[in-house]
Protein backbone atom coordinates (compact mmCIF):
# COMPACT_ATOMS: atom_id res chain seq x y z
CA UNK A 1 0.00 0.00 0.00
CA UNK A 2 3.25 2.34 1.09
CA UNK A 3 4.60 1.72 -2.15
CA UNK A 4 1.75 2.27 -4.16
CA UNK A 5 1.38 5.79 -2.51
CA UNK A 6 4.87 5.96 -3.26
CA UNK A 7 4.38 5.55 -7.25
CA UNK A 8 1.49 7.45 -7.39
CA UNK A 9 3.76 10.27 -5.96
CA UNK A 10 6.30 9.51 -8.54
CA UNK A 11 4.03 9.44 -11.71
CA UNK A 12 2.46 12.83 -10.87
CA UNK A 13 5.33 14.00 -10.71
CA UNK A 14 5.92 13.01 -14.07
CA UNK A 15 7.96 9.50 -14.15
CA UNK A 16 7.15 6.29 -15.75
CA UNK A 17 6.48 3.62 -12.98
CA UNK A 18 6.20 0.30 -13.68
CA UNK A 19 4.84 -2.33 -11.10
CA UNK A 20 5.87 -5.74 -11.10
CA UNK A 21 3.32 -8.04 -10.90
CA UNK A 22 2.68 -11.98 -11.87
CA UNK A 23 0.15 -12.53 -14.32
CA UNK A 24 -2.63 -13.87 -12.40
CA UNK A 25 -3.66 -10.57 -10.57
CA UNK A 26 -2.67 -8.24 -13.28
CA UNK A 27 -6.39 -7.34 -13.81
CA UNK A 28 -7.06 -6.68 -10.84
CA UNK A 29 -4.16 -4.20 -10.88
CA UNK A 30 -5.69 -2.52 -13.67
CA UNK A 31 -8.60 -1.85 -12.22
CA UNK A 32 -7.12 0.04 -9.86
CA UNK A 33 -4.86 1.42 -12.09
CA UNK A 34 -2.76 5.01 -11.05
CA UNK A 35 -1.14 5.54 -14.46
CA UNK A 36 1.02 2.88 -13.82
CA UNK A 37 2.59 0.55 -15.94
CA UNK A 38 2.73 -3.30 -15.38
CA UNK A 39 5.23 -5.96 -16.16
CA UNK A 40 4.11 -9.56 -15.70
CA UNK A 41 5.72 -12.98 -14.97
CA UNK A 42 4.55 -16.76 -14.45
CA UNK A 43 4.27 -17.34 -10.81
CA UNK A 44 3.19 -20.66 -11.31
CA UNK A 45 0.69 -19.78 -7.92
CA UNK A 46 2.98 -18.60 -5.75
CA UNK A 47 1.47 -15.47 -5.08
CA UNK A 48 -2.30 -17.18 -4.41
CA UNK A 49 -0.53 -19.56 -2.09
CA UNK A 50 1.27 -16.07 0.20
CA UNK A 51 -2.28 -14.41 0.27
CA UNK A 52 -3.49 -18.12 1.34
CA UNK A 53 -1.52 -17.99 4.19
CA UNK A 54 -1.77 -14.16 4.70
CA UNK A 55 -5.54 -14.78 5.00
CA UNK A 56 -5.13 -17.65 7.53
CA UNK A 57 -3.14 -15.98 10.22
CA UNK A 58 -4.10 -12.39 9.56
CA UNK A 59 -8.01 -12.66 8.79
CA UNK A 60 -8.88 -13.07 12.33
CA UNK A 61 -8.05 -10.79 14.56
CA UNK A 62 -6.00 -12.89 17.21
CA UNK A 63 -2.83 -12.34 19.55
CA UNK A 64 -0.76 -14.44 17.83
CA UNK A 65 1.82 -16.79 20.33
CA UNK A 66 5.66 -16.70 19.13
CA UNK A 67 5.66 -20.14 17.85
CA UNK A 68 2.80 -19.99 15.09
CA UNK A 69 4.47 -16.43 13.99
CA UNK A 70 7.34 -18.24 13.54
CA UNK A 71 5.84 -20.97 11.78
CA UNK A 72 3.83 -18.04 9.63
CA UNK A 73 6.86 -16.52 8.86
CA UNK A 74 8.73 -19.30 7.50
CA UNK A 75 5.76 -21.05 5.36
CA UNK A 76 6.18 -16.77 3.80
CA UNK A 77 9.76 -16.67 3.50
CA UNK A 78 9.31 -20.19 1.75
CA UNK A 79 6.85 -18.82 -0.40
CA UNK A 80 8.30 -15.29 -1.72
CA UNK A 81 11.84 -17.42 -2.36
CA UNK A 82 9.57 -19.53 -5.14
CA UNK A 83 8.19 -16.16 -6.28
CA UNK A 84 11.36 -14.91 -6.87
CA UNK A 85 12.82 -17.70 -7.81
CA UNK A 86 10.12 -17.90 -10.93
CA UNK A 87 10.58 -14.41 -11.24
CA UNK A 88 14.29 -14.29 -12.19
CA UNK A 89 14.05 -17.58 -14.32
CA UNK A 90 11.54 -15.44 -16.65
CA UNK A 91 14.10 -14.89 -18.88
CA UNK A 92 11.40 -13.13 -21.32
CA UNK A 93 10.57 -11.10 -18.88
CA UNK A 94 13.94 -10.00 -17.29
CA UNK A 95 15.43 -9.57 -21.33
CA UNK A 96 12.09 -6.88 -21.47
CA UNK A 97 13.11 -5.04 -17.96
CA UNK A 98 16.55 -4.59 -18.98
CA UNK A 99 15.30 -2.98 -22.44
CA UNK A 100 13.36 -0.33 -20.56
CA UNK A 101 16.20 1.15 -18.89
CA UNK A 102 14.97 1.82 -15.58
CA UNK A 103 16.64 4.33 -13.19
CA UNK A 104 15.93 2.70 -10.00
CA UNK A 105 14.35 -0.28 -8.12
CA UNK A 106 11.97 0.38 -5.16
CA UNK A 107 11.14 -2.28 -3.02
CA UNK A 108 10.07 -3.59 0.30
CA UNK A 109 13.10 -5.51 2.12
CA UNK A 110 10.43 -8.20 3.24
CA UNK A 111 10.42 -9.17 -0.26
CA UNK A 112 14.16 -9.41 -0.56
CA UNK A 113 13.97 -10.23 -4.45
CA UNK A 114 14.16 -6.70 -5.06
CA UNK A 115 17.71 -6.15 -4.14
CA UNK A 116 18.83 -9.16 -5.93
CA UNK A 117 16.44 -7.93 -8.99
CA UNK A 118 18.27 -4.37 -9.12
CA UNK A 119 21.66 -6.41 -9.22
CA UNK A 120 20.41 -8.81 -12.09
CA UNK A 121 19.65 -6.13 -14.22
CA UNK A 122 22.72 -3.79 -13.90
CA UNK A 123 24.56 -3.24 -11.02
CA UNK A 124 24.80 0.46 -11.90
CA UNK A 125 20.92 0.41 -11.48
CA UNK A 126 20.37 2.14 -7.72
CA UNK A 127 18.35 -0.08 -5.18
CA UNK A 128 15.94 2.07 -2.71
CA UNK A 129 14.68 0.14 0.32
CA UNK A 130 11.69 1.05 1.74
CA UNK A 131 10.04 -0.18 5.11
CA UNK A 132 9.03 -0.24 8.75
CA UNK A 133 12.01 -2.93 9.59
CA UNK A 134 13.73 -5.68 8.05
CA UNK A 135 12.71 -8.97 9.24
CA UNK A 136 15.54 -10.63 8.41
CA UNK A 137 18.27 -7.26 10.01
CA UNK A 138 20.03 -7.78 6.64
CA UNK A 139 19.54 -3.72 7.18
CA UNK A 140 21.96 -3.48 10.28
CA UNK A 141 24.90 -4.78 8.42
CA UNK A 142 23.83 -3.08 4.83
CA UNK A 143 24.09 0.41 6.41
CA UNK A 144 26.62 0.08 9.28
CA UNK A 145 25.01 1.89 11.74
CA UNK A 146 26.03 1.07 15.27
CA UNK A 147 23.79 0.08 18.03
CA UNK A 148 24.12 1.00 20.99
CA UNK A 149 21.49 -2.19 22.96
CA UNK A 150 21.30 0.12 26.18
CA UNK A 151 18.86 2.50 24.83
CA UNK A 152 18.07 0.74 20.92
CA UNK A 153 14.65 -1.81 21.86
CA UNK A 154 14.82 -4.27 19.53
CA UNK A 155 11.90 -4.20 17.47
CA UNK A 156 9.96 -7.04 18.45
CA UNK A 157 9.68 -6.51 21.53
CA UNK A 158 7.65 -3.53 23.69
CA UNK A 159 10.55 -2.13 25.21
CA UNK A 160 11.40 1.82 25.38
CA UNK A 161 14.73 3.07 25.31
CA UNK A 162 14.32 3.50 28.94
CA UNK A 163 14.91 -0.42 29.87
CA UNK A 164 15.51 -2.29 33.21
CA UNK A 165 18.57 -3.96 33.91
CA UNK A 166 16.98 -7.50 32.98
CA UNK A 167 15.56 -5.31 29.54
CA UNK A 168 18.83 -4.61 28.92
CA UNK A 169 19.55 -8.38 29.32
CA UNK A 170 16.93 -9.36 27.07
CA UNK A 171 17.59 -6.88 24.44
CA UNK A 172 21.28 -7.57 24.14
CA UNK A 173 20.34 -10.99 23.84
CA UNK A 174 17.45 -10.70 21.60
CA UNK A 175 20.10 -8.40 19.28
CA UNK A 176 23.01 -11.04 19.15
CA UNK A 177 20.84 -14.00 18.42
CA UNK A 178 17.75 -13.25 16.32
CA UNK A 179 19.41 -10.99 13.90
CA UNK A 180 22.21 -14.13 13.66
CA UNK A 181 19.55 -16.30 13.16
CA UNK A 182 17.59 -14.47 10.98
CA UNK A 183 20.36 -13.81 8.40
CA UNK A 184 21.45 -17.27 8.52
CA UNK A 185 18.02 -18.33 7.18
CA UNK A 186 17.57 -15.95 4.87
CA UNK A 187 21.18 -16.56 3.31
CA UNK A 188 20.21 -20.40 3.42
CA UNK A 189 17.11 -19.39 0.94
CA UNK A 190 18.64 -17.07 -1.37
CA UNK A 191 22.26 -16.98 -1.65
CA UNK A 192 21.76 -19.85 -3.99
CA UNK A 193 19.66 -17.32 -6.22
CA UNK A 194 22.22 -14.74 -5.93
CA UNK A 195 24.99 -16.73 -6.87
CA UNK A 196 22.93 -18.53 -9.92
CA UNK A 197 21.60 -14.88 -11.23
CA UNK A 198 24.19 -12.50 -9.90
CA UNK A 199 27.22 -13.78 -9.61
CA UNK A 200 29.23 -16.24 -7.35
CA UNK A 201 30.89 -14.18 -5.33
CA UNK A 202 27.35 -12.71 -4.39
CA UNK A 203 25.39 -13.46 -1.16
CA UNK A 204 22.33 -12.05 -0.31
CA UNK A 205 23.93 -10.13 2.16
CA UNK A 206 26.04 -8.02 -0.34
CA UNK A 207 23.47 -7.40 -3.13
CA UNK A 208 21.31 -5.73 -0.04
CA UNK A 209 24.49 -3.89 1.00
CA UNK A 210 24.63 -2.07 -2.52
CA UNK A 211 20.88 -0.45 -1.50
CA UNK A 212 21.58 3.31 -2.14
CA UNK A 213 18.81 4.72 -0.17
CA UNK A 214 16.88 3.83 3.01
CA UNK A 215 13.26 4.91 3.54
CA UNK A 216 12.11 4.25 7.02
CA UNK A 217 8.61 4.55 7.71
CA UNK A 218 9.77 6.26 11.26
CA UNK A 219 9.47 9.54 12.69
CA UNK A 220 11.76 10.64 16.11
CA UNK A 221 8.23 12.45 17.18
CA UNK A 222 6.96 8.73 17.98
CA UNK A 223 10.26 6.56 17.67
CA UNK A 224 12.80 6.22 20.38
CA UNK A 225 16.16 8.76 18.62
CA UNK A 226 18.95 6.48 17.49
CA UNK A 227 22.19 6.97 15.53
CA UNK A 228 21.44 6.62 11.94
CA UNK A 229 23.41 6.96 8.41
CA UNK A 230 23.36 9.87 5.89
CA UNK A 231 21.20 7.79 3.65
CA UNK A 232 18.81 6.83 6.27
CA UNK A 233 16.02 8.65 5.64
CA UNK A 234 12.83 9.04 8.09
CA UNK A 235 9.51 9.24 6.14
CA UNK A 236 7.00 8.17 8.86
CA UNK A 237 3.58 9.37 7.70
CA UNK A 238 4.04 9.22 4.62
CA UNK A 239 1.01 7.22 4.28
CA UNK A 240 -1.32 9.86 5.13
CA UNK A 241 -3.34 10.57 2.04
CA UNK A 242 -5.10 14.17 1.84
CA UNK A 243 -8.65 14.77 3.88
CA UNK A 244 -11.86 13.94 2.12
CA UNK A 245 -15.36 14.65 2.27
CA UNK A 246 -17.42 12.04 3.86
CA UNK A 247 -20.11 9.97 2.16
CA UNK A 248 -23.70 11.67 3.61
CA UNK A 249 -24.86 9.28 5.30
CA UNK A 250 -21.92 9.23 7.05
CA UNK A 251 -21.36 12.56 7.94
CA UNK A 252 -24.90 12.43 9.20
CA UNK A 253 -24.49 9.49 11.69
CA UNK A 254 -21.11 11.38 12.59
CA UNK A 255 -23.13 14.46 13.54
CA UNK A 256 -25.28 12.80 14.96
CA UNK A 257 -22.79 12.41 17.78
CA UNK A 258 -23.09 15.87 18.94
CA UNK A 259 -20.68 17.34 21.87
CA UNK A 260 -19.92 13.28 22.69
CA UNK A 261 -18.06 13.16 19.59
CA UNK A 262 -17.00 9.59 17.50
CA UNK A 263 -14.78 6.60 18.48
CA UNK A 264 -13.11 4.94 15.69
CA UNK A 265 -12.20 1.28 15.62
CA UNK A 266 -10.31 -0.66 13.25
CA UNK A 267 -8.00 -3.38 13.76
CA UNK A 268 -6.59 -2.54 9.76
CA UNK A 269 -7.37 -3.86 6.32
CA UNK A 270 -6.32 -7.52 6.59
CA UNK A 271 -8.11 -8.10 9.99
CA UNK A 272 -11.60 -8.08 9.78
CA UNK A 273 -13.08 -10.04 12.24
CA UNK A 274 -12.86 -11.47 15.85
CA UNK A 275 -13.75 -14.38 17.77
CA UNK A 276 -17.47 -14.21 19.33
CA UNK A 277 -16.14 -14.59 22.57
CA UNK A 278 -13.88 -11.05 22.10
CA UNK A 279 -16.35 -9.45 19.82
CA UNK A 280 -18.73 -9.70 23.04
CA UNK A 281 -16.38 -7.94 25.05
CA UNK A 282 -15.66 -5.20 22.86
CA UNK A 283 -19.62 -4.63 22.28
CA UNK A 284 -20.66 -4.67 25.88
CA UNK A 285 -17.47 -1.74 26.30
CA UNK A 286 -18.93 -0.15 23.76
CA UNK A 287 -22.30 -0.13 24.79
CA UNK A 288 -21.73 2.23 28.05
CA UNK A 289 -19.82 5.01 26.03
CA UNK A 290 -22.08 7.98 25.42
CA UNK A 291 -19.85 8.51 22.09
CA UNK A 292 -20.90 7.49 18.82
CA UNK A 293 -19.14 4.35 17.74
CA UNK A 294 -18.03 3.41 14.55
CA UNK A 295 -16.65 -0.15 14.12
CA UNK A 296 -14.96 -1.76 11.14
CA UNK A 297 -16.30 -5.21 11.78
CA UNK A 298 -17.21 -8.40 9.38
CA UNK A 299 -18.92 -11.35 10.84
CA UNK A 300 -21.89 -12.31 13.16
CA UNK A 301 -23.28 -9.16 14.84
CA UNK A 302 -22.22 -9.19 18.82
CA UNK A 303 -25.77 -10.16 20.79
CA UNK A 304 -24.39 -7.41 23.08
CA UNK A 305 -23.85 -4.38 20.63
CA UNK A 306 -25.29 -1.37 21.57
CA UNK A 307 -27.55 -0.70 18.58
CA UNK A 308 -28.77 2.87 19.52
CA UNK A 309 -24.57 4.19 19.67
CA UNK A 310 -22.44 1.27 17.80
CA UNK A 311 -22.22 1.32 13.93
CA UNK A 312 -20.95 -1.98 12.35
CA UNK A 313 -19.25 -1.45 8.95
CA UNK A 314 -17.76 -3.46 6.45
CA UNK A 315 -15.44 -0.81 5.31
CA UNK A 316 -14.57 3.09 6.65
CA UNK A 317 -12.80 5.66 5.75
CA UNK A 318 -10.41 5.66 8.71
CA UNK A 319 -8.02 8.53 7.76
CA UNK A 320 -10.81 10.63 6.79
CA UNK A 321 -13.07 9.67 9.98
CA UNK A 322 -9.55 10.39 12.13
CA UNK A 323 -9.10 14.03 10.48
CA UNK A 324 -12.77 14.64 11.32
CA UNK A 325 -13.14 17.28 14.49
CA UNK A 326 -16.07 15.30 16.33
CA UNK A 327 -13.38 12.44 16.31
CA UNK A 328 -12.66 11.86 20.32
CA UNK A 329 -10.45 8.41 20.32
CA UNK A 330 -8.98 5.32 18.04
CA UNK A 331 -9.14 1.69 19.09
CA UNK A 332 -6.16 -0.08 17.01
CA UNK A 333 -4.23 -2.67 17.11
CA UNK A 334 -1.05 0.00 16.62
CA UNK A 335 -0.06 -1.17 13.15
CA UNK A 336 2.52 1.08 11.56
CA UNK A 337 -0.23 2.71 9.21
CA UNK A 338 -2.80 3.41 11.97
CA UNK A 339 -0.69 5.32 14.16
CA UNK A 340 0.82 7.46 11.72
CA UNK A 341 -2.93 8.60 10.97
CA UNK A 342 -3.76 9.12 14.43
CA UNK A 343 -0.59 11.14 15.12
CA UNK A 344 -1.33 13.24 12.42
CA UNK A 345 -4.81 14.21 13.26
CA UNK A 346 -4.01 14.34 17.09
CA UNK A 347 -6.48 11.65 17.87
CA UNK A 348 -5.45 9.71 21.48
CA UNK A 349 -4.95 6.07 21.28
CA UNK A 350 -6.61 2.60 22.53
CA UNK A 351 -3.97 -0.01 21.64
CA UNK A 352 -4.18 -3.54 21.87
CA UNK A 353 -1.35 -4.96 20.05
CA UNK A 354 -1.56 -8.61 18.67
CA UNK A 355 1.42 -9.30 16.17
CA UNK A 356 4.80 -8.36 14.19
CA UNK A 357 5.70 -4.34 15.42
CA UNK A 358 2.77 -4.05 16.98
CA UNK A 359 3.42 -4.17 20.45
CA UNK A 360 6.69 -2.00 19.86
CA UNK A 361 4.24 0.35 17.92
CA UNK A 362 1.93 0.21 20.98
CA UNK A 363 4.84 0.85 23.62
CA UNK A 364 5.70 4.18 21.99
CA UNK A 365 1.78 5.02 21.83
CA UNK A 366 2.24 4.82 25.64
CA UNK A 367 5.55 6.09 26.01
CA UNK A 368 4.96 9.00 24.49
CA UNK A 369 1.81 9.70 26.01
CA UNK A 370 -0.66 9.47 23.28
CA UNK A 371 -2.60 6.79 24.76
CA UNK A 372 -2.90 3.68 26.63
CA UNK A 373 -1.89 0.18 25.78
CA UNK A 374 -3.77 -3.01 26.91
CA UNK A 375 -4.09 -6.56 26.10
CA UNK A 376 -6.20 -7.80 23.66
CA UNK A 377 -6.18 -11.84 24.81
CA UNK A 378 -7.35 -10.83 28.14
CA UNK A 379 -8.82 -7.12 28.26
CA UNK A 380 -12.50 -7.24 29.99
CA UNK A 381 -15.29 -5.50 28.63
CA UNK A 382 -15.16 -2.88 31.96
CA UNK A 383 -11.07 -2.57 31.19
CA UNK A 384 -11.53 -1.45 27.92
CA UNK A 385 -14.43 0.48 28.79
CA UNK A 386 -12.47 2.42 31.86
CA UNK A 387 -9.03 3.08 29.07
CA UNK A 388 -11.83 4.62 26.49
CA UNK A 389 -12.79 7.38 29.16
CA UNK A 390 -8.98 7.82 30.42
CA UNK A 391 -8.20 8.92 27.24
CA UNK A 392 -11.47 10.71 26.55
CA UNK A 393 -11.80 12.59 29.55
CA UNK A 394 -8.27 12.88 30.54
CA UNK A 395 -7.09 15.89 29.05
CA UNK A 396 -3.34 15.29 28.93
CA UNK A 397 -3.95 12.62 26.42
CA UNK A 398 -5.58 15.37 23.93
CA UNK A 399 -3.38 18.24 24.88
CA UNK A 400 0.26 15.56 24.46
CA UNK A 401 -1.74 14.17 20.85
CA UNK A 402 -2.21 17.95 19.73
CA UNK A 403 1.31 18.88 20.44
CA UNK A 404 3.18 15.46 19.20
CA UNK A 405 0.58 16.51 15.98
CA UNK A 406 2.16 19.35 15.58
CA UNK A 407 5.63 18.78 15.71
CA UNK A 408 5.14 15.85 13.24
CA UNK A 409 3.45 18.65 10.63
CA UNK A 410 5.51 21.14 11.39
CA UNK A 411 8.35 20.40 8.83
CA UNK A 412 9.63 21.88 5.64
CA UNK A 413 8.41 19.09 3.59
CA UNK A 414 6.36 16.51 4.13
CA UNK A 415 7.29 13.23 4.69
CA UNK A 416 5.92 11.95 1.04
CA UNK A 417 7.62 14.99 -0.43
CA UNK A 418 10.60 14.33 1.17
CA UNK A 419 10.69 10.61 0.47
CA UNK A 420 10.48 11.89 -3.58
CA UNK A 421 13.18 14.27 -3.45
CA UNK A 422 15.42 11.42 -2.25
CA UNK A 423 14.33 9.13 -4.75
CA UNK A 424 14.64 11.50 -7.65
CA UNK A 425 18.20 12.60 -6.38
CA UNK A 426 19.26 8.96 -6.68
CA UNK A 427 17.97 8.97 -9.79
CA UNK A 428 20.32 12.00 -11.18
CA UNK A 429 23.48 11.00 -9.42
CA UNK A 430 22.99 7.38 -8.83
CA UNK A 431 24.23 5.59 -6.40
CA UNK A 432 25.29 7.94 -3.96
CA UNK A 433 28.56 6.18 -2.43
CA UNK A 434 29.93 9.16 -0.40
CA UNK A 435 26.24 8.85 1.69
CA UNK A 436 27.41 4.75 2.29
CA UNK A 437 29.67 4.10 5.63
CA UNK A 438 33.10 2.15 5.41
CA UNK A 439 31.11 -0.06 8.00
CA UNK A 440 29.35 -1.91 5.43
CA UNK A 441 33.08 -2.91 4.11
CA UNK A 442 35.19 -3.64 6.69
CA UNK A 443 35.09 -7.12 7.47
CA UNK A 444 33.72 -8.04 11.02
CA UNK A 445 37.13 -8.32 13.14
CA UNK A 446 38.32 -5.01 11.83
CA UNK A 447 34.76 -3.10 12.59
CA UNK A 448 35.02 -4.43 16.18
CA UNK A 449 38.59 -3.30 16.23
CA UNK A 450 39.86 -6.69 16.94
CA UNK A 451 43.40 -6.14 14.81
CA UNK A 452 44.05 -3.44 17.05
CA UNK A 453 42.99 -4.90 19.99
CA UNK A 454 45.48 -7.96 19.28
CA UNK A 455 48.31 -5.69 18.51
CA UNK A 456 47.78 -3.23 21.63
CA UNK A 457 47.63 -6.98 23.43
CA UNK A 458 51.18 -7.81 22.01
CA UNK A 459 52.21 -4.66 22.68
CA UNK A 460 51.64 -4.74 26.18
CA UNK A 461 52.66 -8.60 26.70
CA UNK A 462 56.27 -7.28 24.96
CA UNK A 463 56.87 -4.53 27.44
CA UNK A 464 55.26 -6.00 30.62
CA UNK A 465 58.01 -9.16 29.45
CA UNK A 466 60.53 -6.45 29.10
CA UNK A 467 59.96 -5.23 31.78
CA UNK A 468 59.34 -8.55 33.53
CA UNK A 469 62.64 -9.75 32.43
CA UNK A 470 64.78 -6.72 33.05
CA UNK A 471 63.48 -6.62 36.47
CA UNK A 472 64.74 -10.54 36.81
CA UNK A 473 67.83 -10.13 35.60
CA UNK A 474 68.46 -6.78 37.79
CA UNK A 475 67.21 -9.19 40.87
CA UNK A 476 69.35 -11.97 39.78
CA UNK A 477 72.73 -9.06 39.55
CA UNK A 478 71.88 -7.67 42.43
CA UNK A 479 71.62 -11.11 44.55
CA UNK A 480 75.30 -12.39 42.86
CA UNK A 481 76.36 -9.00 43.88
CA UNK A 482 75.29 -9.09 47.61
CA UNK A 483 76.64 -12.85 47.47
CA UNK A 484 80.07 -11.47 46.91
CA UNK A 485 80.45 -8.73 49.69
CA UNK A 486 79.17 -11.01 52.73
CA UNK A 487 81.74 -13.90 51.83
CA UNK A 488 84.62 -10.63 51.79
Amino acid sequence: MALSKIGRALVERGHVVSVVVSEDTVEKRLEESHGFQYETFKDHGTQAALKALQDEVHSVAEKVSLYKMREAFAAASEGSKRYCAHLLADSVFVDRLRRAKFSVVISDPFFPCGAILSAHLDFRVPHVAYMRGDPYCLDEKATGVPLPLSYVPFLGTDFTDDMTSVQRLQNAMLYTLLPMTARWDVGSKYDELVQTYVSEEETIQSVTSRTALWLYQTDNILDFPRPSMPNMVQVGGLNVPAIKSLPKDMEALVQSSGDDGLIVVSFGSMLKTMSAERSEVFAAAFARLRQKVMWRYVGEKPAGLGINNTKLLEWLPQNDLLAHPKTRAFVTPAGSNSVYEALHHGVPMVCLPLSADQPANAARVAARGLGVKLDFSTVTADQLYRAILLVITNSSYRETAARLSRLHRDQPQSPMERAVWWIEHVIKHGRLPHLRARAVELPWYQYYLLDVAVFLFAVCTAVLGTVWYSGSLLCKIRRRGGGKLKSQ
